[in-house]
């Protein structure tokens, strides 16, 4: 579901220091607290992959795990740090001789990315499901005895797919988004699957962190 390409990112990139024509024009006061202020546009356009690093931190804050707890090979090695560097875009000069970053990114990119945040998604869910009044994504979306969603359209639901969005893209849900999820979990409910409940958690997870909107920056 990860796609490693500008066309699946709708909204203006996120910027870098020296992008933005940032901060009130000269001669203009600053506006008051009650005065929104303009969002600068990026002067480049250019949206960059984001790197071993910084999709860690942000996947770890997204979902409240330990950076080294993200995403790792046999629950010993990093798959940002050790496994997958390179491929992410990362370097390797002890290993592999490699001192710069590859120019672009490669055909296993999306894999990579998929995987780590298949695997924090995984855990955060486990952990929310296992103590609900600890819950960090999924707080108050009840489970019934089947495993499905007690309320799939409550607000219950609704709020953790809006705090979904909020922790990983920084924005809250559109409402053609909001829809589609919780359509997603009627889908998944009809099938045969043994936890379609925790299943729907995980998929909905996944999707928002491995958009190209959250690899990206």
């Amino acid at each position: 579901m990860a796609v490693i390409a500008v066309a699946g990112c709708t909204r203006q990139p996120l910027a870098r220091d020296g992008d933005l024509d940032a901060g009130t024009p000269p001669g203009e006061s600053e506006p008051d607290s009650g005065t929104p202020m303009a969002v600068a546009k990026s002067t480049r356009n250019n949206l960059r992959f984001k790197g071993p690093e910084r999709l860690t931190a942000d996947f770890a804050s997204a979902l409240e795990l330990p950076p080294d707890q993200v995403c790792n090979e046999l629950g010993q090695y990093s798959c940002a740090e050790s496994v997958h560097t390179v491929t992410l875009g990362g370097v390797d000069p002890y290993q592999s001789g490699l001192y710069d970053p590859l120019p672009i990114t490669g055909v296993t990119t999306p894999i990579a990315v998929d995987r780590m945040a298949l695997a924090g998604c995984s855990q955060r869910v486990a952990l929310d499901v296992a103590a609900p009044s600890q819950a960090v994504l999924f707080r108050g979306v009840a489970l019934d005895a089947q495993g499905r969603l007690v309320d799939r359209e409550g607000t219950a639901v609704r709020d953790a797919i809006n705090g979904l969005y909020q922790r990983g893209l920084q924005r809250d849900a559109q409402a053609s988004e909001m829809q589609a999820w919780l359509q997603l979990a009627a889908d998944i409910e009809s099938s045969t699957r043994p936890a379609p409940g925790r299943d729907w958690m995980t998929a909905v997870c996944f999707a928002v962190l491995s958009s190209a909107e959250s690899v990206f920056f």
